[in-house]
């Protein structure tokens, strides 16, 4: 993620390599099994971290290793629970309160994932928040999250709601990329212009516009009159023999051109050196900026650091949900992994409270905390400061605790120091809260040699392993009567998901839905709820005013109503189910949604719509609605992450390595 962009284009020299390459626990890694992922300087000057390829990646392919993708943690109604006491709601945004991931969050939509409370936002590690943005570079497309709750379930394990159910969210090749480029993904133009500072970084159109200037600035070179260029690309390549100004001249011009009193992102997109503006001429600004943007790979093993380490996997520790495994042999001394650190200075920001009501209002109790924001479990903390550290890079955050069989330590990072700021260590926390870029490293280095497909263990500290020991001896595991809160009670695990143990157990694969008429008698939990994706501008034209009353439409469901999963899913009622014809379940179909043998008639009441200022609100009913346009959700607040019982500690940070200067409590 972007620490602090630059208003110049992209660096046009590298470090000059050493002659020889000392061998550190940093780079170590066999040619026959290169890392594929590194962390180093972005080639984006003032930009802080970048991700690199350390191998070459074809278009669609998976980048990283393995088949499983990084993890992320939701946040609910931040700004409400740092209410003022008047009950004035706080903003993240305006800076009411210490919140570095304002800068790193994605909304729930933008995931694949419906929210879990009234105002939610998710972190992303790894991909979602390592990389830099470019929009003349974009080289990686990012997917979904997977919702899953890794075999924890409330009827048996202590450890239900301790683990984020979101993970598994991967990235892809948007084309074929060369090893040693730097990984650009796609933060959206508004990232940009809605947030003060980044005035003059280039979006994706001023690219085009910047093109469009290099083609009249190539014509005057020429000498051709604007009005008469023609069609085609021929004449550009007359610029390197007959361009009109010789190499000095053309020069000082450039620095006229870039010195223009008036600065904006499309003069930013424009070559940094005269010597690029005919090569972005005849082959495109995009062709300088990769040149720019490639890493050498020896540049790579000696200064970046391998991210590649570790993969996902389902933990061997009992209760722990999802772990992390060696890729590799590490010997001990060796880098299991680079996090770097976001930190916030009030660990009181993560607080959850209980609500009462001021003056008609509902607004937080501050005297009375019902448990904390689940992203604290992944948190670096120490019992006598404040502040906290949340590392986020490439699957950390999957590494779990073992007090006595512990195979790895964290310490502060070496040889990083283009972004690990040793004089943070000095500063008070009241001095860090003023800081709102990344600025520090851990390391997760092995304690002994670590043998391939060995899960990675650290130490979270004596207070955490007391905390979990009387979690694990006060817990009490719901009871089916009284529970109706557990959405995978209500699921069947699939042949499917049994061979990927990660992705969840789908609904209903050989059960049919009841009708509304069915569950009067046999309900479904009261906090569940359906969705259809249906298109409701199907077959319906705009409204030249608002009716008086409320419209009803009745259709058959088109595969064209499953076009955008994200903006077309509504709350439905399924009061119709019939079979389809030569389908029934049995032991060769289950778990195929193609087989499932019904078709349901489905309601949408009172869908809201809004025109222009018109408000309008329709009634629907769709009919031959196939299985995979119903799903079922939690309702708000009631998934597993909101469990009155659910464990919440920090790590802790080791006394050796925890500066005094961050000691703020006694």
């Amino acid at each position: 993620m972007i620490t602090l962009i630059s208003c110049s284009v992209l660096m046009t020299a590298f470090v000059h390599l050493a002659e020889s390459t000392p061998v550190t626990a940093d780079n170590l890694n066999d040619d026959n099994d290169p890392c594929m992922l590194y962390i180093a300087e972005s080639t984006i000057p003032n930009a802080g971290i970048g991700m690199f390829a350390g191998v070459d990646f074809r278009k669609d392919q998976l980048i990283g290793r393995g088949n499983w993708g990084d993890a992320a943690f939701s946040t609910v109604d931040l700004n409400w629970h740092n209410s003022f006491p008047d009950g004035q709601r706080a903003s993240k945004s305006r800076g009411d309160y210490h919140w570095p991931l304002v800068n790193y969050d994605w909304t729930s939509s933008g995931l694949g994932v419906r929210d879990d409370a009234q105002d939610a936002s998710i972190t992303v590690t790894g991909f979602g928040a390592v990389p830099n943005c470019h929009f003349s570079l974009l080289n990686v497309k990012e997917h979904h999250v997977m919702y899953d709750l890794a075999g924890l379930s409330r009827y048996d394990s202590p450890g239900s709601g301790a683990i984020t159910p979101f993970f598994n969210r991967t990235s892809t090749a948007r084309k074929d990329i060369a090893a040693g480029s730097e990984l650009f993904v796609n933060y959206g133009s508004k990232w940009f212009t809605g947030r003060d500072g980044f005035e003059l970084v280039p979006v994706k159109d001023s690219y085009t516009k910047a093109g469009e200037f290099l083609d009249n600035y190539g014509l005057l070179l020429l000498g051709i009159p604007r009005g008469e260029k023609k069609s085609g690309n021929d004449w550009k390549y007359k610029l390197k023999e007959s361009a009109l100004l010789n190499e000095d001249a053309q020069r000082d011009f450039w620095e006229i051109v870039k010195s223009f009193p008036y600065p904006s992102r499309a003069r930013q997109a424009l070559p940094g050196s005269y010597r690029d503006v005919v090569k972005a001429i005849i082959r495109g600004i995009d062709t300088v900026e990769v040149d720019n943007s490639m890493r050498p790979l020896e540049y790579l093993k000696q200064y970046g650091k391998c991210v590649d380490n570790i993969i996902p996997g389902n933990s061997t520790i009992p209760h722990a949900g999802r772990g992390a495994f060696a890729t590799r042999f590490i010997p001990m001394g060796g880098l299991v992994s680079p996090a770097p650190l976001l930190h916030f200075a009030d660990k009181s920001t993560i607080n959850m409270y209980n609500g009462t009501r001021l003056r008609g209002k509902y607004v937080k109790n501050g005297h009375q905390i019902l448990s904390k924001q689940i992203i604290l479990n992944y948190m670096f903390g120490h019992p006598n400061s404040t502040l906290l550290l949340l590392p986020y890079s490439h699957h950390v955050a999957y590494i779990n605790h073992h007090s006595k069989k512990f195979n790895a330590k964290v310490q502060w990072a070496t040889n990083f120091s283009f972004f690990h700021r040793e004089e943070m260590f000095n500063e008070s926390v009241e001095m860090l809260e003023n800081r709102i870029t990344a600025g520090l490293m851990l390391e997760y280095i092995a304690i002994r040699d670590i043998n391939p497909g060995e899960e990675i263990l650290i130490d979270y500290g004596d207070a955490w392993q007391h905390a979990w020991d009387e979690h694990v001896q006060s817990w009490k595991p719901a009871t089916l009567e009284s529970d109706y809160n557990n959405l995978t009670y209500w699921t069947t695990p699939t042949k499917e998901a049994a061979k990927t143990p990660f992705k969840r157990a789908e609904l209903y694969k050989n059960i049919p839905i009841k009708t509304m008429e069915e569950q009067k008698l046999d309900p479904y939990p009261r906090n569940i709820e359906f969705e259809c994706y249906v298109n409701l501008e199907i077959g319906i034209g705009p409204y030249f005013e608002a009716p008086k009353t409320t419209p009803f439409y009745r259709r058959e469901w088109v595969e064209d109503d499953m076009k955008d999963k994200n903006k077309i899913s509504h709350r439905c009622n399924v009061t119709e189910r019939f079979d389809i014809p030569g389908i029934s379940f049995d032991d060769d179909n289950q778990g195929n949604r193609d087989d499932h043998p019904y078709l349901y008639t489905v309601e949408i009441n009172h869908a809201r719509k809004k025109q222009g200022k018109k408000v309008i609100y329709e009634d629907h009913v769709l009919t031959e609605v196939p299985y995979e346009a119903i799903s079922m959700f939690n309702m708000k607040y009631s998934s597993d992450t909101f469990l009155k019982n659910a464990f919440r500690h920090e790590m802790k940070l080791p006394d050796d390595i925890f500066p005094k200067a961050w000691m703020n409590l006694q």
